[in-house]
């Protein structure tokens, strides 16, 4: 088994999202523009610094075509071309104060890992299992010998601080970096891409320390075990109001079928106890 942050966040929010996303693999038809504008201003991002690290030109507009020449209104949610105009564009301005406001110099930009599954305090492990990611960006900062691990986020407005503190994913960050260089101390850090009238950058830096592995070793040893026993219980709560799957939680075939086709639907059906 192969363990993300993403599977683990996705499975502690919603079991039955779990089930739905990874197991059945159902997807809806078309993607949300926020999630476009997000990604796409991460690829930018992202292929800035792999370009300077490899002493390549960037051309930022070869980029932007790179990115959304995969999407059109056929599996975008916009409801003209002038919309999806606009978000294209908005994704470069985005990328672009990024850039021009953090001043970052990278080892590394989309590290991807992958690493077995350690109690750092008493060497228990967790067999056949792995975690696996990919790291937006690995610096050092002030020169030092420790490297951090930073994840770059577009918000709509300002995190709350406790955020950064409580991130599974940061945590799972920082556990690569402790199995990489052995830091007794990680340092990690969201940075925030806030979309406002004139966006700006937001700083969360936190660090992780054993206490904080042992605690993922334990979350990912008790998800885990769920998943292999088949325990996909639906969770409703306040995270029903944005999830891509609410119209099969309310039992809305008509909107389920637009939202993931007609395909999808069956299987559901398929799959659900008579």
């Amino acid at each position: 088994m192969k363990l993300s942050k993403s599977r683990l966040s996705t499975f502690i929010t919603c079991p039955q999202k779990y089930f739905i996303s990874y197991i059945l693999s159902i997807r809806p038809l078309r993607t949300s523009p926020e999630f476009l504008i997000g990604s796409a201003t991460h690829y930018l991002i992202s292929t800035y610094y792999q370009k300077r690290m490899s002493n390549e030109p960037c051309d930022h507009q070869a980029s932007l075509n790179a990115f959304w020449s995969k999407y059109d209104l056929k599996n975008a949610e916009f409801e003209t071309q002038e919309e999806m105009d606009a978000a294209r564009q908005e994704s470069l301005n985005l990328a672009e104060v990024f850039l021009k406001e953090t001043a970052l110099d990278p080892l590394y930009a989309e590290y991807s890992f992958s690493l077995p599954i350690i109690n750092v305090a008493t060497g228990e492990t967790i067999q056949d299992l792995e975690l696996v990611g990919i790291i937006d960006l690995i610096d050092r900062p002030n020169g030092n010998g420790q490297t951090r691990a930073l994840e770059i986020k577009t918000k709509a407005r300002k995190p709350d601080d406790f955020m950064a503190q409580v991130s599974l994913e940061l945590t799972c960050y920082a556990y690569w970096l402790k199995f990489l260089h052995d830091q007794d101390v990680v340092p990690v850090g969201y940075l925030n891409i806030i979309k406002t009238k004139k966006p700006y950058i937001h700083w969360q830096p936190q660090e992780r320390t054993e206490r904080d592995f042992v605690e993922l070793y334990h979350t990912i040893k008790k998800v885990s075990q769920n998943i292999a026993d088949e325990r996909f219980y639906r969770n409703p709560g306040i995270q029903c109001s944005w999830c891509d799957y609410k119209p099969i939680c309310m039992n809305d075939a008509q909107t389920a079928e637009t939202v993931f086709g007609k395909e999808a639907v069956e299987t559901l059906r398929q799959t659900r106890p008579a």
